[in-house]
């Protein structure tokens, strides 16, 4: 049985060993938390599964507002300039990806890739539970042109099987009566039916005993990856901070720890972290049933269970990927603000803050490298959760057993 090495146990990596195995890989999974999905954005994500909201980050209205996000005159969207080489090329090249031809492309592929990942996660979903909901989604426009921008881009993504709709707000408020409680005026929304939602911690938690049980992955936890060994332009082994293993093919599924550990091979990789938040409450009866997304305030809205995890923020630059108690406060007083009864804000506060791996187009790269036997799946930005089924079967098979 060929034997291969999973670097990362986020949903990715996860999702990466359940395909190799299913294969016929003999697979060993290491990460240097002590369990899956505690060391990056798969613990304390916005729990959307957006099969059908796949918009790329780099756009034309992203650069438009770039002023006042370098300013800090939006609470929701921070960007710091750093002076590091790799922030400039990863920024020369975001703002190459800017165009409205480029938003386009890179969106529709995207979607192409979510649609893959929408129908391996259904059939995965009836193996583990994770709080899986099929309630759909609504995404809220503040103003009649960022509203006939969606109109516009809804068109095009209905052409390769998006399903959306435009509504209302009237109409909004006929598919999710909870809105009536919504304080931010809103125009019109977007309605994604088929969009889902769950717990992506739990979702990793029972993988991985799907993963032991019916495959027998071998999962090393609490495992610091240094580096790769290369020699030849071949891969030989990993180095951790306390034994070296011999392997001859890996794949880096890191997140945004992707390009450190890829550079020790020689392999630069276009990722940048964008900093999160989130913060998970009880849900009170008043709870939206459908996710919520709030395009003006960048805020998401997603009961999962009976609870209710609101996520937004995204800070980019010169970041250090600390929890910092300023930005958690402004998503718990946006959140507060904007949709006051669907949670228990006082009380059971659980606040998380991660780094999405972003590309310049915001699509994951995934495949080989110019180093033999080493592969990746990684920099799905905030999309990890959405696309990973899908760029793990592709990723799986790029590789021969």
């Amino acid at each position: 049985m060929s034997e291969i090495l999973v670097l990362g146990a986020g949903v990715v990596g996860m999702t990466t060993a359940y395909a190799l195995a299913r294969k016929g890989f003999k697979v060993t999974v290491i990460d240097v938390a002590a369990g899956p999905a505690e060391a990056g954005a798969s613990f304390g994500n916005g729990a959307q599964l957006s099969y059908f909201y796949t918009d790329a980050m780099a756009s034309p209205s992203l650069v438009a507002n770039l002023p006042k996000y370098m300013l800090g005159l939006d609470p929701a969207f921070r960007v710091r300039i750093s002076l590091s080489p790799a922030f400039i090329a990863w920024g020369v090249r975001f703002l190459a990806n800017s165009t409205q031809q480029a938003f386009e492309r890179n969106t529709i592929d995207i979607l192409k890739l979510a649609l893959e990942s929408r129908s391996a996660i259904g059939c995965l979903s009836g193996k583990i539970k994770f709080d899986h909901a099929k309630t759909g989604k609504l995404t809220l426009y503040s103003n009649d042109e960022s509203l006939e921008k969606a109109r516009t881009l809804t068109k095009l993504k209905n052409q390769f099987g998006a399903q959306q709709a435009v509504l209302t707000r009237n109409q909004a408020f006929e598919k999710e009566p909870a809105l009536e409680g919504y304080r931010p005026d809103f125009v019109g929304a977007v309605w994604s039916p088929y969009d889902e939602s769950g717990d992506s911690r739990l979702f990793c938690c029972n993988l991985r005993d799907l993963l032991e049980r019916d495959y027998g992955v071998i999962f090393r936890f609490g495992s610091r990856i240094r580096r790769l060994i290369v020699r030849a332009n071949a891969l030989v082994g990993v180095e951790t901070e306390t034994d070296q293993l011999e392997c001859s093919r890996a794949v880096i599924s890191l997140g945004a720890w992707a390009p450190a550990i890829a550079k020790t091979a020689g392999i630069r990789l276009p990722i940048w972290p964008v900093q999160g938040y989130s913060l998970t409450v009880p849900a009170l009866a008043s709870a939206p049933i459908a996710s919520i997304t709030d395009t003006a305030r960048k805020t998401v809205f997603c009961r999962i269970g009976n609870r209710l995890r609101v996520a937004g923020l995204a800070d980019i630059g010169n970041t250090g990927g600390g929890f910092r108690e300023e930005r958690f406060r402004a998503l718990l007083e946006t959140a507060k603000g904007i949709f006051p009864h669907a949670g228990n804000y006082d009380e059971d506060v659980n606040a998380w803050t991660g780094l999405r791996p972003v590309t310049p187009d915001s699509k994951p790269i995934v495949g080989r490298t110019k180093v033999n036997g080493v592969f990746l799946n990684c920099g799905h930005g905030s999309l990890g959760w959405t696309l990973s089924m899908a760029a793990a079967n592709r990723l799986s098979g790029s590789i021969l057993v």
